[in-house]
């Protein structure tokens, strides 16, 4: 187990980075917090066994550490907190709940929650996300479906969250003298300015340069959550309140839509010919590269990226939400959530809700996210206005807070385990690879998707 935090590409040891991070006197024995890490088993019997995604930052787990050691002293429990990598601790919480050894608290970036919900294996933790104000598509992400009990729920407390937003190069626009400002707020012309750009680069000789970096191979995540922005544009909403799947006639047209208009930036050049084949970093490498002048992310990676190298650089790149809906009305912004959960066979599921409330309080929760230097975002509306993220020095940053704080819906992989299948068979890549390199109709290519996401619904209730 990885006790340690990313440093220099490496893994500090246990008491070592406790040394580092100032928790542990020279000498001194590790603090009863840690007192646990490196078991192979769920935990001592009377602690509390809480497994944690290790973060990117060494301040990141620290805060969390000092927020584990505060809560101990509330409460006069002991705490059992073990770190683990990102994919450490995904195959840890399935071979823990093969094995029926699960921690009592798990939070997990790339955790299995809407599946286990499903099976009956969450407790319900109701009281401690109702006590929250939360941003409303952080609140819907916590709302699954219990299988066993045949009832909707909330089922995990949304720790932080992002989103997708769009970012160009500002200079670049200049050089054909457009400007960001004057874009259309409209769906239509708003694409239609980034349209104009590329002729205007064309006819400069600029033919390397593309309008859009619209990710749309297989091999991309950023394909699925891209493509359900513009099933949200063309009005698809997937699921009911109780997470069921709306009928097909309800979603085949906005499908058809979405694909069409998706397709078309390929078919008619506005995109990379090889968007098609795109992996998750290609959109970044393009944009990076001054290839493309406007592309969708999920992160903050591409700003990140050139913010401490080049600053001139970091200064041209604008962030910036969606244009309205094309069914009309403003897009809301998907968020990526990360959660945590309570399993319910835990015999300290009191005690693990104690713990995710006082963890959740906004002066604690602000100092985690701090920690990791805004790589996640807060989900209590209240911290969206905490100056660290409101009055942000970074203008990148506040144009999130900015997306955030209008309307949101959650990732549609968040809320049923049925739909996260869908995206791990990378149904919306195939079905534009469909429309755009196999000469389907749009309508074609929507009947084929809805065809693979019935199955997949089939194969959840048959299970």
């Amino acid at each position: 187990m990885r006790t340690g935090m990313r440093s220099d590409h490496r893994f500090m040891g246990r008491r070592e980075f406790l040394r580092g991070a100032g928790l542990l006197a020279a000498g001194a024995s590790a603090a009863p917090l840690l007192s646990a890490c490196g078991s192979s088993g769920a935990g001592s019997s009377d602690a509390l066994v809480v497994w944690w995604n290790q973060g990117f930052y060494p301040a990141e787990d620290e805060a969390v550490i000092q927020v584990g050691r505060a809560w101990e002293q509330q409460s006069g429990q002991r705490l059992d907190l073990q770190f683990y990598g990102t994919q450490d601790i995904a195959q840890k919480e399935q071979s823990a709940v093969a094995a029926g050894q699960t921690p009592d608290v798990l939070f997990a970036e790339k955790g299995m929650t809407p599946k286990h919900a499903w099976e009956g294996l969450l407790a319900d933790v109701t009281p401690v996300v109702e006590a929250l104000d939360l941003t409303e598509g952080a609140l819907r992400s916590a709302q699954l479906y219990n299988n066993e009990e045949e009832r909707t729920a909330y089922y995990c407390v949304p720790m932080w969250q992002f989103t997708v937003s769009l970012f160009h190069w500002r200079s670049m626009l200049a050089d054909v003298g457009m400007d960001h400002a004057r874009a259309p707020a409209d769906w239509a012309g708003y694409w239609q300015f980034w349209r104009d750009a590329q002729d205007a680069h064309r006819a400069r000789g600029n033919d390397e340069v593309f309008a859009l970096g619209w990710p749309m191979g297989t091999a991309a995540g950023d394909t699925n959550y891209d493509t359900q922005q513009a099933l949200l544009a063309y009005g698809v909403d997937m699921f009911d309140d109780q997470n069921n799947l709306r009928p097909v006639d309800e979603l085949r047209g906005g499908i058809a839509d979405a694909l069409a208009w998706i397709t078309d930036l390929h078919k008619q050049a506005y995109t990379p010919g090889d968007a098609v084949n795109w992996q998750d970093s290609s959109n970044n490498t393009y944009f990076l590269n001054h290839s493309v002048l406007c592309t969708p992310n999920g992160s903050l990676s591409m700003p990140g990226a050139v913010k401490d190298e080049d600053p001139q650089q970091w200064q041209d790149i604008v962030t910036t939400g969606f244009p309205e809906r094309a069914v009309g009305g403003p897009m809301p912004s998907i968020t990526l959530v990360h959660d945590a959960v309570v399993f319910e066979a835990s015999e300290k599921k009191e005690m693990a809700l104690d713990f995710l409330t006082f963890a959740m309080r906004p002066e604690n929760m602000v100092e985690i996210l701090k920690g990791g230097q805004a790589r996640w975002f807060p989900v209590h509306t209240q911290l969206l206005e905490d100056p660290y993220f409101a009055q942000s020095e970074d203008p990148n940053i506040q144009a999130v807070v900015a997306q955030l704080r209008g309307p949101t819906v959650p990732s549609w992989a968040n809320l049923n385990p049925a739909y996260a299948q869908v995206e791990s068979l990378q149904v919306w890549g195939n079905a534009l690879g469909r429309v755009a390199l196999q000469g389907q109709s749009p309508q074609e290519g929507a009947d084929w998707a809805l065809e693979q996401i019935q199955e997949q619904f089939e194969d959840f209730d048959r299970g």
